[in-house]
């Protein structure tokens, strides 16, 4: 099974799931804005995204938050064209949606499952 993990803070949430992920034989790939360079991490192929600008702070104070994750998800989508261009096409993306990077996801991937890590549900 191919399957892409994406965390802003690689790894993140995922420190033992990619691990377990790669012993059991799947191709495990993860994208994350943390790192500069391609890597491997215990057996995670590591794929670096560049957020190319900031939100900026002119402005009303409350769509700053809204802005900055529309900015990850733009840098994320790009990353993701990119990874599905070179041939890398994923059954199954592990995203946190907390930080916007999932939006646009099954745009570029229409038939991969997704599935979300909703940790920031402690404030309604």
């Amino acid at each position: 099974m191919r399957i892409l993990l994406i965390q802003q803070n690689f790894p993140g949430q995922d420190k033992h799931l990619g691990p377990a992920l790669d012993a059991r034989g799947d191709q495990v790939v993860a994208l994350t804005p943390k790192t500069t360079k391609p890597a491997r991490w215990k057996g995670v192929d590591v794929l670096p995204y560049k957020i190319s600008r900031g939100n900026g702070k002119a402005g009303h104070p409350w769509p700053l938050d809204l802005k900055t994750k529309v900015i990850r998800r733009e840098a994320c989508y790009d990353a993701a064209i990119e990874l599905r261009d070179r041939g890398f096409n994923p059954d199954v993306i592990r995203a946190h949606h907390g930080w916007g990077e999932s939006m646009f996801l099954k745009d570029v991937w229409p038939h991969a499952r997704i599935g979300l890590y909703c940790e920031l549900y402690h404030r309604a």
